[in-house]
């Protein structure tokens, strides 16, 4: 197969790629949540302050990493206030609605976190922790967390152990071969209002995938959970591009459902951590940060969503463990940085989503 990253500088150069992460759609939620749902987490033991955290991260996975911080700090009491990723910029460079600011901010949007802070909207934090990769910190104002690929989840009632498919290329022969038992049967992201599926569709820039995905009239949907869905109750039989971090937890409650690392590339995306410059409490957010970021905090973020940045989440043999890969593909890692905010582009995002969805969805 070409290149992933190759094909996408050809696209990218004939004007038909907006590369990485615009989330301007109405539902832009890693999976079905209630939009400002407010979770509070209260001391344990006497008060000494509260930390407000506005994050997208569902508190099945986020719960765990709060509650083991509460353990090494058990003075602490945080408010998380659960959000998708547009509201939770918008909200955080608005001064009008008399809302409390965050101290912290936690997001898959990383283009929209690097937009904060080239703004001006985020402080620097001294970090403590040693040894994590380059790639996940920037300026010392951003810093990635967590390790989360796209991987394939299939209805294993449903398919013959010689149609599962092993990769990119495995899925797309499968549709070209057998487009009558898959017709209406693949569910993946509507790009148009997913953040994280515009991410991994741009990442991936593979036209002969959506080709494959267009010819099987795949089933599109907003959101990580709702795809889950679809293959609990039947409708579909093959998820593509799902957020890995929710597969592992649904394969631990549904038997019927198994995981698929892409033995020929894995695109993976990292949750942000940023503190606003409006932060009531930088102290205890700064605590936050450096704890998610120490060799006990990245255990703890490890087993709550599937892989860290560290330790286990840069250990292939870890990454097989966890997802019973025997060879998964080159992991491309995620990219902070400026060049990120070049696609922050109306224009741009329309015009992919626009040819995406002429392929895909004619």
């Amino acid at each position: 197969m070409s290149n992933p990253w190759k094909v996408r500088r050809l696209l990218s150069s004939v004007g038909l790629v907006a590369v990485l992460l615009l989330r301007f759609g109405d539902c832009n939620a890693d999976q079905s949540k209630s939009t400002n749902e407010l979770r509070v987490f209260p001391a344990r033991s006497t008060l000494s302050g509260t930390l407000l955290i506005h994050g997208t991260a569902d508190l099945a996975a986020m719960g765990p990493v709060i509650e083991a911080f509460q353990r090494e700090h058990p003075e602490v009491e945080i408010d998380y206030r659960l959000y998708e990723t547009v509201p939770l910029y918008r909200d955080a460079i608005s001064t009008s609605d008399g809302k409390p600011a965050a101290d912290l901010l936690i997001s898959s949007a990383m283009d929209l976190q690097i937009k904060l802070a080239n703004d001006g909207h985020v402080q620097k934090a001294a970090i403590t922790a040693r040894g994590l990769p380059e790639w996940a910190i920037w300026r010392d104002e951003i810093f990635g967390f967590t390790l989360e690929p796209a991987v394939i989840v299939y209805n294993r009632d449903a398919l013959r152990p010689d149609e599962v498919p092993k990769s990119h290329q495995d899925l797309i022969r499968l549709l070209e071969q057998s487009p009558e038992k898959f017709r209406g049967k693949i569910a993946t992201y509507d790009i148009g209002v997913s953040g994280v599926g515009y991410l991994f569709a741009t990442t991936e820039s593979m036209l002969s995938a959506f080709s494959a995905l267009g010819m099987a009239k795949a089933q599109l949907f907003c959101c990580t959970q709702d795809m889950l869905d679809s293959l609990i109750r039947g409708d579909t039989l093959i998820a593509y591009d799902v957020l890995g971090s929710y597969a592992l937890r649904h394969i631990a409650l549904q038997r019927k459902l198994q995981i698929v690392l892409p033995e020929d590339f894995v695109v993976a995306v990292a949750r942000t951590i940023v503190i606003p410059r409006r932060a009531r409490r930088p102290d205890l957010a700064q605590m936050f940060v450096n704890y998610v970021l120490s060799e006990l905090g990245q255990t703890e973020v490890a087993q709550a969503f599937g892989l860290s940045i560290a330790g286990l989440g840069t250990d292939r043999e870890q990454m097989k463990v966890r997802y019973v890969a025997e060879k998964p593909g080159l992991l491309t890692f995620p990219t902070l940085g400026l060049p990120a905010l070049t696609y922050l582009d109306v224009i741009k995002r329309e015009q992919f989503v626009r040819t995406w969805r002429q392929i895909v969805s004619p």
